[in-house]
Parts: structure tokens; sequence; C-alpha cells
């Protein structure tokens, strides 16, 4: 585990943004896209298997204000819970760069204006970083942090089918690769774990390829059913079976086996803050409860984020600000 920025067996986001910005940073979730590709007949396929009406959005209660008032709301939640210094506002919902670039440019200038915000996150798809999209994001990226959150779910084309998500693997290689381009820009990549068809050796190959891609950090969800998505219309007919949570956490410790060191991981699990939307499975409920089952299946079979990492680990300067804290902690020099 020595390889590892931090004493987890794994490298939290929180490690992270404490090196990175020097004090406590919470992600604030914004709605402001309407809409994506799918829902607008662009890729010529259905909405995504797994997604709702409120296409992601975790403060479905705010998405009727304006930007600046469910900054306010929510940035408000965050400090009362976690005592919060400063913020990411983060575009969540829908496909944020499927807007014009003039909108999004307003956007995000409306954002970096709000009080103890000092920088984005912005969720969106391989499939939509359109050379505008990326100019922006990238001079954007000069001036404030910058991060891109990309929806891959998956490296399988079959499972990408599936979960009718429009795009092939391909695309999302191309996507990272484009994306490689703007140094200054962090990329986090979504990925779903229980699909079906999945192998360890799918997974141990899905590490790889992100590990060799450079992307900054992953964010792993446990596919769920919520009510009024076409994943509960499978569900309901037996042709969609959610994974056991023991399952679950060992297929993230064979993912995080393989994983670089260096990748930030900014979630183990998904949960939906709309509970009575779960369908199944029942655990999906338990945000921190899953996340524990996984750290307490880690340290049982003594395994942590890069134990079978074959790469190259190239210098990191957050690891570099770490080791300096630890080392100044503990009386060096």
């Amino acid at each position: 585990m020595h390889l590892l920025p931090t004493s987890e067996r794994y490298y939290p986001v929180s490690a992270y943004y404490k090196a990175r910005f020097g004090r406590r940073v919470y992600k604030v979730s914004v709605s402001v896209a309407q809409t994506c590709p799918n829902r607008e007949g662009a890729n010529g396929a259905d909405v995504c298997v797994f997604c709702d009406e409120w296409g992601s959005a975790a403060y479905h209660r705010t998405v009727h204000l304006d930007l600046v008032e469910q900054f306010r709301v929510n940035s408000e939640q965050i400090k009362t819970h976690y005592k919060a210094e400063q913020f990411l506002v983060y575009f969540q919902a829908y496909t944020n760069t499927f807007a014009r670039v003039s909108e999004l440019k307003a956007l995000f200038d409306t954002a970096l204006a709000q009080p103890d915000v000092i920088g984005l996150v912005v969720g969106t798809r391989p499939d939509c970083l359109s050379s505008g999209a990326m100019k922006l994001l990238s001079q954007t990226a000069e001036e404030k942090y910058v991060s891109v959150e990309l929806g891959l779910q998956t490296l399988d084309d079959e499972q990408l089918r599936f979960l009718s998500r429009g795009h092939d693997a391909a695309c999302s290689l191309a996507a990272l690769e484009k994306l490689s381009a703007y140094p200054k820009v962090d990329v986090c990549v979504h990925l779903m774990f229980g699909l079906p068809g999945e192998t360890d050796e799918q997974l141990q190959q899905t590490a790889r390829t992100l590990s060799a891609a450079g992307v900054h950090g992953v964010k792993l969800h446990n596919l769920h059913v919520l009510r009024e998505t076409p994943l509960a219309n499978l569900y309901d007919r037996g042709e969609f079976v959610p994974v056991t949570q023991q399952e679950y956490a060992r297929k993230v410790g064979v993912f995080l086996e393989h994983l670089s060191p260096q990748v930030v991981v900014h979630r183990l699990n998904a949960v939906a803050n709309r509970w009575e939307d779960i369908v199944a499975p029942d655990w999906a409920k338990s945000k921190m409860g899953t996340t524990q089952l996984i750290r307490d299946y880690m340290a049982s079979i003594d395994t942590w984020q890069g134990k079978y990492y074959d790469g190259v680990l190239q210098p990191s300067p957050v690891a570099t600000v770490i080791d300096s804290k630890l080392a100044i902690e503990e009386g060096g020099s």
C-alpha cells in the first residue's frame, strides 16, 4: 500500500482535494441542463435504461430554481452538515455540454462568481465534446479548477447497448484521447458495475485501460433500479437481476486492485437521494453501509488499489504534496 498517497486502501477524493486546495472542498450539485442526445433522438437510441425523469439530479427539489438560488440553497445544506469552506459547482444532471457554448459560458461565469467557489465540475457524455465546448473548458481551466465527469459506464459494446447509451466504446476512448490534450482539465470517469455479462477479466481490463489513458479519477456506481425507468420494466419481467451487496463489494475490489494508485476514487458506490424511487436492490439505499462493506472486504483479504497494477507510475504533484506533509508531521524535513 506504500504506493498510495494516503493511509486508506484506495485514493479517496477527499485526500486529493485536501492536498490540492489545502482545505475542505465539496461539490455543490446544480441542475441547469434539461435534456441529452438520447432524449432528443440524436443518437437513434431511447433514454438510457437506468435514467429517470430527473436525469441524475442530486437535489431534485431545487431544479426549478435558477442557478444562483440552487447554489445558495444546496451550499447552505453542505455548510451546515460538513462545515465546508470552499466549493466546486457541479453541473450534474443530464448532458451539460449539449447546450450552445455561449449559454454554457454564461452559466460558468455565473457559477464562478458565487461566494467561496473555486472551480467547476461538468457532467457530460463522450459523444458531446465539441471543439467549442473543449475550448471553453480549456480556457476556463487556465484560471480556475475544472473537472469533466464523463459518463462512460462501461467499455463493453454489448453492455452499452443494454444500457441504451447511444455510443460505443470506441467513442469513449476517443473522448479520453481528446481530453488528454488538455492537461489542466481533470477527467473523472463514471463506471457502472453489476451489468449483464460482466466478468472479473473485464473489470481488470477496464482498470488497466483507464490507467493507461491517464484519467484523473473514477466514480463507481452500482446499477440499481429506479421507478419509471426502462430498467424497472426489465426488472419486473425478470430480465434484470441486481447483484448482491457482497458481490458488488467484491467487484469493486477486483477493479481497484488493477487501477493505478494515482487515480482518485470519487465514489465507491451510488445511492439515489429519493429512496422511495429505488425499486431494487434494497441495499442501494445505504450508501455508507455499502462503502463500509467495501472497505471491510478489502481489509479482510488484505488488498488495496493498485496491488496488481503493472504500469509505469508518473510523477504526481499532489502525491508529492501529501508525502511532504506526512514527512513534516513525522518530524522529517
